[in-house]
């Protein structure tokens, strides 16, 4: 067992550059075989590999969750922090998915990787207006599984695909299906129905047939 240096870049003060110099162990690993045949200690909560101080990671992280890479290293350079726009999209990365509450309304609709061949279903809190998860497929089986297990869902805002429809009612009976806005738009300006009032439309969804 060894001591060397660690210095550690933390968030710039003043203007300057702040370094945090540590006096840290390094172990020798006795196997010939392996791989990495030393090993630094690191001081938990302040240290990790290949990456400065918590306070400079959580910086970052903020500034690549507001502009993402190019523009965030960009910012982090006004900042006084030389980084790389992939270092930005990697502390992004690695930040854990936030605690997303089950939503009241549910919008679901589909999304698309590649148009024309592969899809995937998007679910949106329609009252936050926020998305909650993306769903790789679009058959019925996944979106019910999905419903099933937020039994809170009270409204499902939908477009008219059948396979939505079979999805929400096999796996959230209790909730009350309607075609979002715009999809009654679209139906209305591809083929007009004259039993659909505009004046209706902007008042409150209509409730789409299960």
């Amino acid at each position: 067992m060894i001591r060397r240096q660690c210095c550690v870049a933390d968030v710039p003060s003043g203007g300057r550059r702040v370094v945090l110099c540590l006096h840290v162990r390094r172990f020798l690993c006795p196997v010939i075989s392996c791989g990495r045949q030393t090993f630094a200690e690191q001081m938990p909560g302040l240290t990790r590999r290949y990456g400065g101080g918590p306070s400079l990671r959580s910086t970052l992280a903020a500034v690549g969750l507001a502009l993402a890479g190019r523009a965030g290293a960009r910012m982090a350079r006004v900042l006084g922090l030389s980084v790389s726009r992939s270092t930005v999209l990697r502390l992004v990365e690695s930040l854990p998915d936030p605690e997303v509450p089950a939503p009241r309304v549910a919008g679901v609709d589909e999304y698309a990787t590649r148009k024309g061949r592969h899809y995937g279903t998007v679910l949106v809190d329609v009252e936050s207006r926020r998305p909650v998860d993306l769903l790789p497929g679009r058959e019925a089986s996944s979106l019910a599984a999905w419903l099933a297990k937020r039994p809170g869902v009270e409204l499902v805002c939908r477009d008219r695909a059948p396979f939505f429809a079979e999805g929400a009612t096999a796996g959230a009976p209790q909730a009350v299906q309607v075609a979002d806005l715009w999809h009654l738009w679209h139906v209305r300006r591809e083929a007009p129905i004259d039993r659909v009032e505009v004046g209706d439309l902007r008042r409150r969804p209509v409730a789409a047939g299960r």
